[in-house]
């Protein structure tokens, strides 16, 4: 009778000792074989990022932690990771050269004392570098320029040609005279004086224009004994010659002087800035005035070769 009770009580528990085992064996392997020694990961948190990612991010190969046999957790492993990312950009800011700088030109002023001139070599400038004594052919010398020469010139030419002339003042102060004005106007002096010549028979007058008159350009003269205009002085008439050229030369003028008020026939001159050269005044200064420029221009030509 014992005998069958016993083995009735131990057929009931061979289930309850299988239950018992497999309820262990899942709370063995529910709890995981790795033992978590640092803070819980977020449940957002993004897998470990592998070999090829980080290769991405630094150009470089990046050594992957193992894991096998390994008791870090998720977590750890990402911030070993991490680290070894960060360790290896640090290193590539660390011993990267920053790229050279092209080397800069240095720019030295220099002036132009410390410029050479060859020898014979024409001068390049402005207002008297520019000067010049060349006259042309045919009437095409520019009235516009600067005139490689002094008032003594001038002067000395005319004398020679006629030693005693009947000017209201000196040659020398006369000649003074065009070289100021002409220059103010950017005109060439010698071919101002070179008209003036003309116009007054080289200061020997015996026309229409007297020498009282300081009209050294016929100003007005329009011949049949029409003398023209008078100047109070030598200088006014000068300017007077001046502002006329303007006239013709320039479209607007380049003096505040030259008007009216030098010249009583500015307004006359239509168009204005008709005459770059000695032959555009053929029939506009001198009517009909054939070869009138180039007369001018003979003038200059032998002053300048004096």
């Amino acid at each position: 009778m014992t005998t069958s009770i016993d083995r009735r009580r131990a057929s009931s528990l061979v289930p309850a000792i299988l239950v018992a085992f497999l309820l262990i064996s899942a709370l063995l392997s529910g709890c995981g074989g790795e033992a978590s020694s640092g803070p819980a990961s977020s449940a957002n948190a993004g897998p470990a990022p592998s070999a090829n990612a980080a290769s991405a991010i630094t150009g470089r190969t990046i050594p992957v932690v193992a894991t096998t046999g390994s008791t870090w957790s998720q977590h750890e492993r990402i911030m070993a990771e991490q680290g070894r990312m960060q360790g290896v950009t640090a290193a590539d800011r660390s011993t990267t050269t920053p790229p050279e700088k092209p080397p800069q030109t240095e720019l030295t002023a220099v002036g132009t004392a410390s410029i050479e001139t060859p020898a014979g070599a024409p001068s390049v400038g402005t207002g008297s570098d520019n000067a010049t004594q060349i006259i042309l052919t045919d009437g095409q010398t520019p009235l516009q320029g600067s005139w490689d020469g002094d008032a003594d010139r001038l002067a000395s030419f005319l004398l020679a040609t006629c030693p005693s002339p009947r000017f209201t003042v000196p040659t020398s102060v006369l000649a003074d005279y065009y070289v100021r004005y002409a220059e103010e106007t950017g005109l060439r002096a010698d071919l101002l004086w070179a008209q003036m010549m003309h116009e007054t028979g080289n200061g020997s007058y015996g026309g229409d224009v007297r020498p009282d008159q300081n009209n050294y350009a016929g100003i007005g003269a329009t011949g049949h004994q029409e003398s023209g205009f008078s100047f109070p002085t030598a200088e006014a008439g000068v300017m007077a010659h001046a502002a006329h050229m303007v006239a013709y030369v320039y479209e607007t003028s380049p003096v505040y002087w030259a008007d009216t008020t030098v010249d009583p026939r500015f307004d006359c001159v239509f168009p204005r800035g008709v005459a770059s050269v000695l032959a555009d005044l053929d029939g506009r200064w001198a009517v009909p005035g054939v070869g009138y420029g180039e007369r001018i221009e003979a003038i200059a030509r032998a002053m300048n070769s004096h």
